[in-house]
């Protein structure tokens, strides 16, 4: 039987995820909202392209805040038959009250009604600091949701790293299974990793500098990492299926970027197969320009997302069809 869930990731990523989605056997998508996903499963989810998952215990009609959400699933009672109760037996959990992307608090007496109600219909009991279940009241624009949360909370990231799920999405975009791909502008293990996972026969790690060439060659299997400028590698000309470029967004805006992302762009058409993918992440502050001007490719797709706090884009690019 299809459970029902709902998966969040970074608003600004809907086409990808949802193609994506749409790729896994036993999934029915029912609805693509900003920056999450609802859609039934045959069997629990575990997908790398997407932030938090979670189990639809019950959905209301959108309400104006965390406390009206608990009053109104105090009133109905019906989620009580949709909790998972050959997994509640023995455990601990929390209660998560959040508004939209925001963690939001509550009032606690009605955030102790709904832990009473619960530990008297599951067996499970309270426990805050370090719980087996989250339980999540959601409150977002188009519906309220109670959720049960799967899966461990991702590690912390190092500063300037793009998060898991994003960097699968791009492994998606550069669509480079069974194929050879370069990543320029090489600083850590994340990016990597996944275009690996997505099945790059090789992949070149062109790295800024020895630090980042150490960590990657130490934390990334079957990758070759060469350290050196973006704009000068040793890959031969139209050798790579697709080229992705990460400038990140924390960088100081100067002549010497832009001189770097010019370089760095005439570097990737040259190495790029012709109808090969070139795939950019960066802030508009730092690239939006300079690819403006860029000839002798061809823009396919742009994915507008915030990063770090940063406005930014993915920008998909192919070879210019000269015709």
């Amino acid at each position: 039987m299809k459970k029902l869930y709902f998966s969040t990731f970074v608003k600004g990523l809907e086409k990808p995820v949802e193609a994506m989605l749409h790729k896994e056997g036993g999934v029915a998508v029912e609805r693509v909202l900003p920056g999450a996903a609802l859609y039934r499963s045959v069997r629990e989810p575990a997908f790398s392209f997407v932030h938090q998952t979670f189990c639809v215990l019950f959905q209301m009609k959108p309400v104006a805040d965390v406390n009206d959400a608990i009053k109104r699933l105090m009133a109905t009672g019906g989620w009580l038959d949709r909790f998972p109760y050959e997994e509640t037996q023995g455990k601990r959990f929390r209660i998560v009250t959040a508004q939209g992307d925001r963690l939001v608090s509550a009032n606690m007496r009605y955030v102790d009604m709904l832990e009473k109600a619960i530990c008297e219909h599951t067996g499970m009991r309270t426990y805050r600091e370090r719980p087996d279940v989250e339980l999540w009241v959601l409150c977002r624009p188009e519906a309220s949701y109670f959720l049960w949360r799967i899966g461990k909370h991702s590690a912390s990231r190092q500063e300037g790293q793009l998060r898991a799920d994003v960097c699968a999405v791009v492994a998606f975009l550069a669509q480079c299974g069974a194929k050879s791909a370069a990543l320029l502008g090489c600083t850590n293990t994340t990016l990597p990793a996944a275009i690996k996972a997505g099945g790059a026969r090789t992949l070149t790690c062109v790295c800024p500098d020895r630090a980042s060439a150490k960590l990657v060659e130490g934390k990334v299997r079957g990758v070759r990492v060469s350290e050196g400028s973006s704009g000068y590698t040793d890959l031969a000309d139209a050798s790579q299926s697709a080229v992705v470029l990460h400038l990140p967004v924390k960088a100081e805006m100067s002549d010497r970027l832009e001189s770097d992302l010019r370089n760095a762009l005439f570097e990737a058409r040259r190495i790029l197969e012709e109808d090969g993918r070139l795939i950019v992440i960066a802030s508009l502050a730092h690239a939006q320009s300079t690819l403006r001007k860029t000839q002798g490719v061809r823009m396919l797709a742009r994915y507008d997302l915030t990063l770090s706090g940063q406005a930014s884009a993915i920008w998909v690019m192919t070879g210019k069809d000269e015709g």
